[in-house]
């Protein structure tokens, strides 16, 4: 399932997680390639994406973010609405000690039978 966010907002930090009926916040790491942002519940998986999504020749620019996700039912529009939350400033460090690091410990935790990535 892919999901367009209808709204990205800067914020200065992040808003505790929350799960309710009418609300999920979970709180992570998102990527944007060029204008298109996904998010990750683990900097691991996240930064190995970006990077991996990098080294394409259409994608020129990649960031990495503290952000929160959010789903919330909207009354008046009659239907969910995606928010993704991105922490203004708090862009993970790039290096090559950070790179090598971060996407060796996504190899390690990574189970060809799941879709979940265990550290």
């Amino acid at each position: 399932m892919r999901v367009e966010y209808d709204d990205v907002v800067q914020v200065n930090r992040l808003k505790r997680p929350m799960s309710a009926p009418h609300l999920e916040r979970a709180n992570g790491f998102a990527v944007r390639l060029e204008d298109q942002w996904f998010w990750f519940s683990e900097l691991e998986p996240a930064y190995t994406f970006g990077r991996a999504g990098r080294m394409s020749i259409q994608v020129r620019n990649w960031d990495l973010v503290e952000a929160a996700t959010e789903a919330r039912f909207d009354h008046k529009l009659g239907s969910d609405v995606f928010a993704l939350y991105v922490v203004d400033g708090a862009g993970v460090e790039r290096d090559d000690d950070t790179d090598r690091k971060l996407i060796r410990r996504f190899a390690e935790g990574v189970n060809p039978r799941s879709s979940h990535w265990n550290p």
